[in-house]
């Protein structure tokens, strides 16, 4: 609860002041374990992220730019927040000093806000990818890729240096174990970062992922009909064709025009697999982003009221959910791409980038 919180919060400038401790020993190495299987799936699946765009040349476009953006926000706060988060959470105390406690906590503000916009760019990415694809190579050009990534650290860095300038501050929070801003102290400052940090990037990527869906759900309405018009017309042309020796005549059916609809066809439905694929990925994107971040920003939004009666423990598990999220993405992002798939397995095995395996033409965040 609020009260509690802020007796339970340590200001670096008082080294002298001190919570009691009163968990257990298993208490206490199953919050270690836990932060530690974040922080480690965080490194291993964003730097094979990187990795495997810089190794495979069919994965360098605009799309995994993004990507590899994103990865590069996670990977940072994995490396550069979570450790200083799990050694507190073992000694139950801040003990790197006042001036690494500010520092720390810019990091966390500056790689959490990252990640957050960083993922509303990939699906912006998407959405003009699949409802505007012959405009894609024109709207999102380099210099257009370039400015959204720019525009992302930029704000992130902003947002993360207003503590020290002033509006809010940097501070321990001993039931979080972590050095993070003081939510409770300046509600406006508590509300603009809750609606530019994830109100917007929550509408951005809701925009998105309803166009997306609605597209293909248009595009399977086309489909489907069609396909029936064409088993019937092919029907019809195999009867019709004439027959010599006992085969039919091979150019004539070739040349007919169901051929070219039947490949046409196919052209259709297999477009239609990559935006439905590409839907589905969005929405366990937004799924997983919900999940994690919620929570934590509903607990902030708590503490700008008095009568907030919710226990530290809740403050904890939010914090470590959004946490995870930078685990997450990997898995979202990677995992369920092929060409990914493929990627992580040549690193793992220490093989040679095989490009040539892959169709080059795709999106590499449409495909699995």
């Amino acid at each position: 609860m609020r009260d509690n919180r802020s007796d339970n919060t340590t200001d670096c400038t008082e080294a002298a002041m001190h919570a009691e401790d009163t968990r257990s020993s298993v208490a206490i190495a199953i919050q270690a374990a836990f932060l530690l299987i974040i922080m480690l799936s965080s490194l291993i699946g964003n730097t094979l992220i990187i990795l495997a765009i810089y190794r495979n040349h069919s994965l360098r476009s605009i799309t995994s730019v993004f990507i590899a953006n994103l990865a590069m926000a996670d990977f940072l706060l994995a490396l550069l927040g979570m450790p200083f988060t799990m050694a507190s959470s073992i000694t139950y105390d801040w003990v790197f000093g006042k001036v690494w406690c500010t520092i720390n906590g810019m990091l966390n503000s500056i790689f959490c806000i990252a990640s957050m916009l960083s993922l509303a760019a990939v699906s912006i990415d998407r959405y003009v990818a699949i409802i505007k694809p012959l405009q894609y190579p024109l709207i999102m050009t380099s210099r257009v890729a370039l400015s959204l990534i720019s525009y992302v650290w930029l704000h992130a860095i902003t947002l993360a240096f207003l503590p020290v300038f002033g509006w809010s501050s940097y501070i321990y929070i001993t039931n979080e174990s972590i050095c993070t801003a003081d939510w409770g102290s300046d509600i406006p400052y508590t509300l603009f970062i809750f609606a530019s940090s994830f109100i917007a990037p929550l509408i951005v990527m809701a925009f998105c992922y309803f166009h997306i869906l609605r597209a293909a759900r248009k595009q399977s309405q086309k489909i489907t009909p069609r396909v029936g018009e064409l088993r019937e017309e092919t029907l019809q042309t195999i009867v019709a064709v004439p027959v010599a020796f006992g085969t039919a005549s091979s150019n004539g059916a070739a040349n007919s025009p169901s051929a070219t609809e039947k490949a046409e066809e196919r052209e259709a439905k297999e477009k239609f697999k990559r935006d439905t694929r590409a839907a589905k990925t969005l929405l366990i994107v937004m799924g997983t982003f919900m999940f994690c971040w919620a929570p934590h920003f509903i607990g902030m939004t708590c503490l700008l009221f008095p009568s907030c009666k919710w226990p530290d423990e809740f403050f904890a598990t939010t914090t470590w959910l959004a946490m995870l999220n930078s685990g997450c993405n990997p898995i979202i992002y990677g995992v369920m791409n092929k060409k990914f798939r493929e990627s992580f397995k040549d690193i793992v095995l220490c093989r040679r980038a095989r490009a040539n395996r892959f169709y080059s033409h795709r999106e590499p965040s449409s495909s699995s």
